[in-house]
This record gives C-alpha cells, structure tokens and sequence, in this order.
C-alpha cells in the first residue's frame, strides 16, 4: 500500500488539470493542457517514468475527461514500410498522437456521388488494419502494423470519431469493484468509449489460462480476444475514506504499457475500505471492510436449494411447520437444530418438469375431517410454458393435491382486514400477467372463479403485499426497478425507497411459441416475497421487511455474481417508511424470508433461506445444489416496538393467529 502521500481537494476541472504534471503518472508525453491536446515529451521522460507530487483528488467525471484527451479524432497519412510490418506516419505529437496510440489505416477507394447532382460526396473506405505506435517526434512518428491486407505507402490513417472499444481489467486482486463498477459507468455514458462487458473480460482471462498481466504479450492476446483497441488496468488503494486510483493504458496490438494516470478519486463508495480496518496493518496488506456480519443463532443445511420457503400449521399437533421448494418439488418438514425431519415430500415424476414461480401459504378452506389442517400451501407452477399451478393440503395421512392443473398463477394473500385469500391471474401470450385478479373460493371440493379483486391497476399478483396503516388500506409493492414502493388505495405512488432491492430477480419461463407471436421465452416477474409485522399496541405502524443481494459491482446491465445479502426493516411513521433496522451481511445469496415463532421464547424470528454464493471468484457454486436456512434475531431497533403492550405482534406472512402469545 502506498502511503505518505497528501492528499488535498480541489475545486473544479481547471484546478485538477492543472495539477495533472504533478499529480499523474506518465510514460512518455508530459501533463495534459487544459485544451485537451497532448504536447511534445520533456526532455529526460522516458517510458514508465514517474513524476512525482502531491495527490489532487478528482471526481470520476474528470477522470474520464482526461482519458478523453488520450484518445483524439484526427488523421493521416502512411509515408513509408518497411520490413518487419514497420511504418511511417507523417503526424506527430504536435498533432496529439503518441507512444502506445492505436490508430487505424484505411485505403481509399472509389468515390460515391450524389443521385441528383452528380457531385463527388466522399469516397468508400477499405479497412486495412491497426498500428500501434513505438515512437513519437513532433511531426511524426513510427509504429508496427497488424492486419489482414498489407499495408502500402499512401494509405491513410485516423483516430476514429467513432467510440473508442476499451477494456477495463483488474491490475491485481485489491481492485476494488465498487470503483471499477463506477468507472465503468462513466465511461459508457461518455461520447468517446465504447466499455467491454466486464463478464466478458473475467470470462475471457480465466479461458486464457495462465498467464501474467504485467505481460505485454499475454495483454495482446486478451486485447484480441476482447477486440478492444486498448486496455484500461485499474488498481486501487484505499487509505481511510478515500481511494487512490491508478489507471495504467496499454494498447491493444502490443501490450505494452502508453500512459499510466494516478488521482485520488472523491464521490466513490468502494465494497471495501480502510478506517479502523487499517490501524495496526502492514502497509503492504489491504484489509478489506465490509459490513459486519450477521450472525445467526441457527443454522440448518439443506440438501438442496430452498427457492421458496413458508411457515404454517398444516398438520394437527406439530406446530409450526416449514414448506420448502427446490424449484421443482415442494418438501413439508420441521426444522431441527442441525436437520429437517420430513413429512412430506413431493415424488409424482411429473416434478421434474416443473417450474416453480412462488409458494405461500395460509387458510382458504374451513377445517373439517377431510382437511384437518389449518394452513393449504398454494404453488404457482409453469409446465411446458403455461401455468400448471396446485394446492397443497394435509388430509389426516400425508399431503394431496386438492386442486391442480390450475390454468392461473395463484397466491395465498393475507389481505388489509386480516382475513387469507387464494387469488389468482391468467397468463398473456408475451406478457406473463394479463388481465384482473380475481379471488378463487372453496366450494364443496374445488376451487371456483370468484369475484374480482379491488386492487388498483399498479398492484400485481406477486411481488405485492396489502397493508393497513393509519387506518386506511394501502399496499407494498417490489417495484419493476427495485425498490420498495408503498401505494394509497386509489394507486397513488406515495413512497419510493432510497435503497436498490438488488435480491429479486426475474425467473425465465421458456414455452411454446405463440401462432402468431414467435415467442420463444416469457419472463415471470417475480420481485419477491414482502413480509409485514403488525405491533398489537400499535397496529397503524406496521413494519416491512425486504431483502436485497449485494452483487460483485453495481448494477450498471451486466451480471457479476454476488457477495452477500442484506436484510432491511422499514416502519411506517405515519407519514412514510422509514428504515427501523438491517442485516447489514448475511452470508450467502439470499432466496426468501420468513417469519415464524422462536418455540423456546414465542418472540418472532426471521428465517432466510440462502444458496452458496456464486460470483466469479467460485465459480464452482455453480453446480452446489446445497442451501441453507438461518434463524436470525430481529434487530433490537426493531423489536421494541413489538414489544409494546407486553403482546407478540400478529404476522402477515401466514395465517391470522401465529405468532401471538400461547
């Protein structure tokens, strides 16, 4: 780690390039001038020189400024080869080009007229290929070719206007992400480069095997696999709050390093930092921060992944028992301390064809000697592209489909007024949702359509939770964009949360085609399960719990795998929600939440139910089929509002009645 450094603020874009010829490191051409252009080198600068200074602290706009500088249109023309694919350029650093630049040769060819006028308006291009250049005068330079044609005396050359291709590569394992992920943005939304998916670029370098990128050669090959005109490799040193940024530019053709450039960089959040972390470290060590973690009182492991998890009492006499869903089979069992005692698990070989969308659970049929239970479990079920949903019910020996092959996405709702409801939707052509929802009611031995339910048009069948605050019904919703939104009863916006729900996710239902609408795929938007407690001395304030997964960088449309998961707690104040509590790092991806009665206090406790992570540094999760449910305390912020009135609260998640006092 660096260190000894000072680090000062300026104000402004002037200021910061103004002191570039102190603060930033270059190979072979001195500071750049505030007008963008890129001057002769000083004397005594060599490639891989440092110039030395004080730190200035820049934004990541500025940043991408300057490498905008690096990169300017113009053009040229080839005065000589020779042998070993060698050049000639007749333009020079004057002209702003220099050592490392890529630029591409181009052979004019016949021109094109105007239709009408017969005027000559430009001529057609072949494309001849690259150079890279080795040595830069004032008014010209020399450099190594690579194409596919041969290039010839009198071909023409240009810094193209059009974007820049870049990629962005970790120089060593203490890039931060976070950083990487922010530049990566800025550089997309400028107007001169064109950013590698950073899928690609990990994807790429591990199929390349071994190999060092401190190795020119090893650069090049990446560079063309990437078909990146230059590479970007982004180091970070994170000293307290603040990062220091180290950018090092080689080209694309040779590999070999261009420029470096060196700032503090402001306005970013890292996934990782210093403060107290890095008192008593090594200067050599990087520490990584991260929140702290949660830890949970249990932990049980799972022979498979638990996609959906819900607590009910379906059988008679066994308390709260839990339905799992591992995608495909539904598996009814008490949780031990350390295993699941089965009761039930789903064998009908048409499982494996299954889909599963989402579980819940609640009473929608009255008990009696054919359904003993309290609680049905309802699966929203795909098969063959269209919904195949069931109901789930234990009739004295073991659990039946009471109802099947139901043409309709279903849920059971706990709804504003305390009573459960199985709802259901019909499915669109390319729109998984389509049309009202309407309540489905028990009769005799079968579920009938029933009236429609009188939610506003925002309001979808999954992802949404109906709530009463202050007295008056309202509804919780998982945004299309992530974030929680809480809606009056006319379906008026009335909160958007701050924070990104980063954990839901769409689940991809691959079905027939359509006759006349060739769809071959149909997204299910699911955006999780929302859960609601109700404080008995205080039932206008409800609190919310969501869940998020926190990914390898920001989501700017590229997947990177996950680190952890977080937990969030909001409590409705009256006028809006505000977040009450958190965990701030539970470990593993988080698949679903619930609440259930902890059997030694009777206080609630929140169940999660997590896969390994998976991201690119284990790739290998990917083929882990084991989970795990953690049993967490709520945070105390949030439990004393529960305990008010020396009452447990009611829980929206399952049936009316679990969860107060026994």
């Amino acid at each position: 780690m660096r260190s000894g450094r000072d680090i000062r603020s300026f104000s402004g874009m002037w200021a910061l390039l103004g002191a570039l010829s102190m603060g930033f490191l270059m190979g072979a051409f001195p500071a750049v001038s505030p007008a963008a252009t890129i001057p002769a080198s000083p004397k005594g600068s060599s490639t891989g020189q440092a110039i030395s200074g004080q730190q200035v602290m820049a934004r990541t706009s500025d940043v991408v400024h300057i490498l905008e500088t690096f990169f300017p249109p113009g053009q040229g023309q080839i005065t000589e080869t020779g042998p070993g694919d060698q050049v000639a350029l007749d333009r020079g650093s004057v002209q702003g080009l220099y050592q490392g630049a890529v630029v591409m040769v181009y052979r004019p060819g016949p021109p094109f007229r105007d239709f009408y006028t017969g005027l000559v308006i430009g001529h057609r291009e072949e494309r001849v290929g690259w150079v890279e250049l080795t040595s830069v005068d004032p008014d010209s330079s020399r450099g190594f070719f690579s194409g596919k044609e041969s290039v010839k005396a009198g071909d023409m050359f240009r810094m193209p206007e059009s974007l820049v291709r870049v990629a962005l590569v970790p120089a060593s394992r203490y890039a931060d992400l976070g950083v990487m992920s922010h530049l990566t943005r800025a550089l997309q939304k400028s107007r001169r480069f064109s950013v590698v998916d950073p899928f690609r670029v990990d994807l790429a370098i591990r199929k390349m095997g071994k190999g060092s990128l401190t190795d020119p050669s090893f650069r090049a090959r990446l560079a063309r696999n990437l078909r990146a005109q230059s590479l970007i490799l982004i180091d970070t040193t994170l000293l307290g709050d603040h990062v220091l940024l180290n950018l090092e530019i080689a080209g694309g053709l040779s590999g070999k390093k261009a420029f470096t450039l060196e700032t503090g960089l402001s306005g970013v959040r890292p996934l990782s930092g210093g403060g107290d972390l890095l008192s008593g470290v090594s200067p050599d060590v990087h520490a990584a921060k991260l929140p702290p973690l949660s830890v949970p009182f249990r932990s049980v492991k799972l022979p498979f992944i638990p996609f959906f998890l819900t607590e009910g009492g379906y059988i008679p006499g066994e308390g709260e028992i839990t339905a799992l869903s591992d995608g495909r089979r539904i598996i009814v069992g008490t949780i031990g301390k350390s295993r699941v005692r089965t009761h039930y698990r789903e064998s009908d070989p048409r499982v494996e064809a299954n889909r599963h969308v989402f579980i819940s659970s609640g009473p929608v049929i009255p008990p009696d000697k054919e359904h003993p239970g309290r609680d049905q479990i309802a699966v929203t079920n795909i098969v063959g592209g269209q919904p195949d949903s069931y109901v789930l019910d234990y009739d004295g020996t073991t659990f039946r489909r009471i109802a099947k092959h139901l043409p309709w996405y279903i849920r059971i709702v706990p709804m504003s007024d305390g009573s459960y409801s199985l709802i259901g939707q019909k499915m669109g052509v390319n729109n998984a949702f389509l049309g009202h929802i309407y309540s489905l009611r028990w009769k005799l031995d079968h579920f009938e359509k029933g009236d429609r339910v009188d939610w506003p048009k925002a309001i979808t069948l999954l992802g949404t939770l109906p709530v009463r605050t202050g007295g008056t019904n309202a509804f919780l919703k998982i945004a299309g964009d992530n974030h929680l939104e809480y809606y009056d009863k006319r379906g008026d916006l009335r909160f958007k949360s701050p924070i990104f729900l980063g954990g839901y996710s769409n689940h991809f239902v691959f079905g027939r085609p359509h006759a006349l609408l060739p769809v071959q795929a149909r997204s299910v938007r699911v955006k999780g399960r929302i859960l609601v407690l109700v404080p008995p001395g205080d039932p206008g304030r409800p609190i919310a719990i969501v869940y998020k997964n926190i990914p390898m960088s920001s989501g700017f449309g590229n997947f990177q795998g996950y680190q952890y998961g977080q937990v969030y707690f909001y409590r409705w104040t009256g006028v809006n929600w505000t977040l009450q509590g958190e965990l701030t790092r539970v470990k593993n991806f988080i698949r679903d939440i619930a609440v259930m009665d902890d059997p030694a206090t009777g206080a609630p406790v929140l169940v999660v139910g997590t896969e390994p992570v998976f991201n690119f540094m284990n790739i290998q999760n990917l083929i882990v089929k084991e989970g795990s449910l953690q049993y967490f305390h709520l945070p105390q912020t949030v439990s004393r509002f529960l305990r008010k009135g020396a009452a447990e609260p009611t829980l929206l998640n399952r049936p009316s009645g679990a969860g107060q006092t026994k």
